[in-house]
Order: structure tokens, then C-alpha cells, then sequence
């Protein structure tokens, strides 16, 4: 009978033969966890990139539209006598491509962009303005402090953001030069909780003969050289509001159709006050009551505060090409009488 090894003895040969290999995988596994922490992580810097580089793209793609819709309006206005559509000498104004003054391109949107111009500076890029939100913020601002010649109308017609590192500043081109003398009254507005400089660029001057949009000898008795224009706030005087026939019903309105519209209001509307409940008029909801349309909406607020606010921002806007039209609407009225239809 062979004698056994002795603990001794297999500890050594534990030492000698196994323990290198175990200690050889253990470091292929710590190697192989770094490595997938290195790609893990450029994984995360190349994804922090691509953002970036997306919000950069989308602004070259922007300008390039721009510089497209320009060429195409310069070219259709070209003389005749001055040949072909190639060739055309443009250049930038800080805002976007325009034709040089000797192209002989005299349209009045061309010559008067200069004064239409403002330069908009201190923009809080890092709280997440875009362009988009900010020409929306400074039209409501505009229409809800008369300042538009239509409110119906967004003068904003372009707003270009400086994208280059560190830059927190743009330009924005408004429809009139009244309305661009108006708008410089916006100086200092708060976009998202940070004061926005709102003023000429260096190279425009204001038009010979206008303070704040008005020609000289038309202000107003004893408002001095800058006219006061007035504040047009809209105010609910009810937590309902009534929006009038926002949907064309006919023969072929389905269910779907209603409830699409209860969905657009829910989330449009609600997304600036809070709302209670949301109702849609159908055809056998208004069958003996004149004072109803198909189509009609009430939108029940939480409170009348909540009803301004939504009238305020939703009140000036379309809805699949018709103008929504908000009234508020007695509240017990609208309880004892339109509540039960639902």
C-alpha cells in the first residue's frame, strides 16, 4: 500500500502547479474588466459627443435651409438683363445669407432687414433655449403687450442661435420695422428665469422720423417721446373654458376623431394648467340645445388662474388650420347644464 501524501506535501504542490494558473485567470479577469470599463466608458464620451454634435448639425442644417430659401428668392427677383441664376454674391449679416447690395435685388425685404434685425445677447443656452422656444415666448410677449400689427401672426420670422464654444448670444428678424421698434421695449426679458438682452446690432440704426414704431407728431398727448403702448392681458373669469367648434364635424367624423381631439387638447392644453375634466360636443349632445355646436370643447379648469394661464398660451394658436377661439364659461352654467350631457 502506497502511503499518502502528506497535507504538507500537497500544500507545496499546490504552490508549485496550481496556484500560478489561478492567479494567471484572476488577471486575465481583472484585464478583461478593464477593458470593458474603457470601452464602457468611451462608449459614454462618444455618446456626450454625438449630442453635441447632433445640436450643431441641426443648426448647419438650419443655415443651409436658410441659405437655400435666400437663394431661391433672390434668383426669382433677379433683372432679367442680368443673365443666368449662378454666380449670385452673398454674404453673411450675422443672422443668415443675403444678396450683396450691388446685385440689384431691391425688394423691400431685403433693403429694410437691416432695421428688422435685433441682436439678442446673455441667452441661458445651459438652462435649454432653443430658437424655436424662443421665438414662441418673445411672440406671446409681443401679442400678449399689443406690440404685433396682427396677433395672429408670429412677427418673429427667424431667430439663429451662435453655436461656438462658450457663445451665448443670436439674432432675430422681425416681420416690420414697427414691430422690431417695439420689441426693442422687450430689453431685459426673462427667458427661462434669466434676463435676455434684447437690442440693435452695431450695424443698424433706427429709421429716420419713428420712436418706438411710431412716426413723429403721431404720439400720443403727454406721453413724451416714447409712446406707452398698452397691456392686453387676457384673464378668465371662470375655471371653464368654452372653445368654439374646434372640430369641422360632418358625416364622416368618427369616435376617433373625437377622442384624437380630447387626446390634443388634454396634453396641450394641460401642459399649462391643470384640468379637471375635458368634453367634446357631438352631434346628439347639442340636438335640442341652440346654444351648442358639434364640436364644440369645455375644457374644466382646477382653478381660474389655471383657465388664464391655458388662454394665454394656447388662445392665439391653430388647430389643424382653424383659429382656436377660447371664452370663459359661467361655471354653474356650465354644471347644471353641459356637465350632465357627459
Amino acid at each position: 500500500q502506497p502511503s499518502q501524501p502528506s497535507s504538507l506535501h500537497s500544500t507545496a504542490v499546490w504552490r508549485a502547479v496550481v496556484a500560478p494558473h489561478t492567479m494567471a485567470r484572476d488577471d486575465e479577469r481583472e484585464e478583461r474588466d478593464r477593458e470593458r470599463g474603457d470601452r464602457k466608458e468611451k462608449k459614454e464620451k462618444k455618446k456626450r459627443r454625438s449630442a453635441s454634435s447632433e445640436s450643431a448639425e441641426r443648426s448647419r442644417e438650419r443655415e443651409k435651409r436658410r441659405r437655400k430659401q435666400q437663394q431661391q428668392v433672390v434668383n426669382k427677383n433677379r433683372k432679367a438683363g442680368e443673365g443666368g441664376v449662378g454666380g449670385q454674391s452673398m454674404f453673411w449679416d450675422g443672422f443668415q445669407w443675403v444678396p450683396r447690395a450691388d446685385t440689384g435685388i431691391t425688394n423691400d425685404i431685403n433693403a429694410s432687414r437691416k432695421n428688422r434685425r435685433l441682436y439678442l445677447g446673455n441667452l441661458p443656452y445651459h438652462l435649454g433655449v432653443t430658437e424655436d422656444s424662443f421665438s414662441k415666448q418673445l411672440y406671446e410677449t409681443m401679442r400678449d403687450r399689443s406690440m404685433c400689427n396682427d396677433p395672429n401672426q408670429n412677427p418673429v420670422l427667424h431667430v439663429w442661435f451662435a453655436r461656438d464654444k462658450g457663445a451665448n448670444y443670436g439674432f432675430c428678424e422681425i416681420a416690420s420695422q414697427e414691430e422690431t421698434e417695439r420689441a426693442l421695449q422687450l430689453d431685459g426679458m426673462l427667458v427661462l428665469g434669466v434676463p435676455v438682452s434684447i437690442k440693435r446690432p452695431n450695424d443698424a440704426v433706427s429709421p429716420l422720423g419713428m420712436i418706438g414704431g411710431v412716426p413723429v407728431g403721431m404720439q400720443m398727448p403727454g406721453q413724451g417721446g416714447m409712446l406707452a403702448l398698452p397691456s392686453a392681458q387676457v384673464s378668465a373669469t371662470s375655471p371653464v373654458i368654452r372653445i368654439d367648434e374646434i372640430l369641422k364635424v360632418d358625416d364622416k367624423t368618427t369616435d376617433d376623431d373625437y377622442n384624437d381631439v380630447k387626446e390634443d387638447m388634454s396634453e396641450g392644453c394641460g401642459a399649462h394648467g391643470k384640468l379637471t375634466s375635458v368634453n367634446i360636443v357631438k352631434p346628439h349632445h347639442a340636438q335640442g340645445n341652440a346654444t351648442l355646436k358639434p364640436g364644440d370643447v369645455f375644457l374644466q379648469c382646477q382653478t381660474t388662474d389655471d383657465a388664464t394661464n391655458i388662454m394665454r398660451a394656447m388662445g392665439h394658436r391653430k388647430y389643424d388650420g382653424r383659429q382656436i377661439q377660447m371664452t370663459s364659461f359661467e361655471e354653474g352654467k356650465f354644471m347644471s347644464e353641459i356637465k350632465p350631457l357627459f
